[in-house]
């Protein structure tokens, strides 16, 4: 099964309308920010590219 199927919730309206299902519950961003703290040296434009390609060729190379 693919993990990037979208969950869907049949709203009885006419026509028929098919909306995605939220996954999470509404939250403000002062609830979850605190995961956002990082200490480390600021990531270079070069070393976020460098990340991009190796995420694409991992995902091409293990199927």
């Amino acid at each position: 099964m693919s993990k990037f199927l979208t969950k869907l919730e049949f709203m009885t309206t006419k026509p028929a309308l098919l909306k995605p299902k939220k996954p999470f519950p509404v939250t403000k961003l002062e609830d979850v920010a605190g995961c956002l703290k990082y200490d480390g040296k600021p990531a270079t434009l070069e070393d976020m590219e460098d990340a991009i390609c190796q995420g694409v060729e991992e995902i091409f190379t293990n199927p």
